[in-house]
């Protein structure tokens, strides 16, 4: 198992409790841009993997780390932070910040983004996220769990995408309860 966190001690941390498991398991420490290659490096070839993506903010949901995981034979559950989305996309025009360009390369351009109402903006965002993640070779589940915060206010949504149906029916089993199959932005 590989881990990995920008803050040392995190990743020390995980490390040391999974050890304690007794899984085996070596840590990352650095930003994702930097420890996603040399994971990906560290794989063996032909390897099965699932890589769990947990981003504080949509800043950090590099596109680029997505393109790197996409070598591997590897199924994807990420943190998509629809709160820092919802909170944000309209700023994000701004040239000088500009936070989210990483995450979508190309989204300020898409007329369905630009040409949307405040309050569809950020599903067509994430409309066009999940557009990009396909064209590397994935497709999504429609099982998207919200998570909510104490208050009940949206925080993220859990996305998988897999290239083969199995994983998919697997993650529906898991991730489906009693309000959680939904249409791609139904709930927000």
């Amino acid at each position: 198992m590989l881990v990995g966190d920008k803050d040392p001690t995190r990743a020390a941390a995980c490390e040391a409790r999974l050890t304690a498991l007794g899984a085996p398991v070596k840590a990352f420490q650095g930003p994702a841009s930097d420890t996603v290659p040399r994971m990906v490096a560290a794989v063996p070839a032909g390897a099965l993997c699932c890589a769990y993506v947990d981003p504080y903010n949509l800043e950090y949901l590099s596109f680029d780390i997505l393109k790197t995981l996409a070598a591997l034979k590897v199924d994807l559950a990420i943190n998509f932070s629809t709160m820092d989305l919802t909170r944000n996309v309209e700023l994000e025009f701004d040239s000088d910040r500009r936070r989210f360009d990483g995450t979508a390369p190309g989204w300020q351009a898409v007329d369905a983004i630009t040409k949307a109402s405040k309050a569809n903006m950020p599903g067509e965002f994430f409309k066009y996220w999940c557009g990009l993640v396909e064209g590397l070779g994935f497709e999504y589940s429609r099982e998207m769990p919200l998570v909510r915060n104490d208050q009940g206010r949206p925080i993220y949504r859990m996305v998988f995408f897999a290239r083969h149906d199995l994983p998919k029916r697997i993650w529906a089993d898991v991730a489906r309860g009693p309000n959680r199959t939904l249409d791609l932005f139904e709930g927000d």
